[in-house]
């Protein structure tokens, strides 16, 4: 267990650097401007995430640990845990239903679990992989 809460703050600051820059890319797109205000809801969003992302990763953390899971599914469960939290604070923010919701949201949550999951799971499990020896 203390293998994967030792990559928590490195992944958990992965996963809100890639949310913030994912946002803020699809806002600027979407707005077709670039200014002062999207280096500051850059920040904003990047707080936002780091809060949300370092309690949530303790928790898939030790998940993933208690389970056993593989690489693959501790993938999954990261994607699916994502999307959720997600789609849940843009209906909290934006006091709407689902279906009012733009499908960009579900898109730009996509990175942030991979980052997560690549900077801990997978930094975990390439170490403990013995590299595969050459006759």
């Amino acid at each position: 267990m203390i293998r994967y809460i030792s990559r928590l703050l490195p992944a958990a600051n992965a996963a809100a650097f890639v949310a913030a820059l994912a946002h803020v890319i699809g806002i600027a797109i979407a707005s077709r401007h670039v200014g002062l205000e999207l280096v500051y809801l850059a920040v904003v969003t990047y707080i936002v995430a780091l809060v949300c992302a370092l309690p949530c990763g303790a928790i898939l953390l030790a998940i993933v640990n208690a389970l056993k899971l593989g690489p693959i599914s501790a993938l999954v469960l990261f994607l699916v845990v994502a999307q959720t939290i997600t789609i849940g604070l843009a209906m909290i923010f934006f006091e709407a239903p689902l279906k009012d919701l733009p499908w960009q949201y579900a898109l730009i949550s996509i990175p942030a679990p991979v980052a997560a999951w690549y900077y801990s799971v997978r930094h975990i499990r390439r170490r403990e992989t013995p590299p595969n020896a050459s006759p």
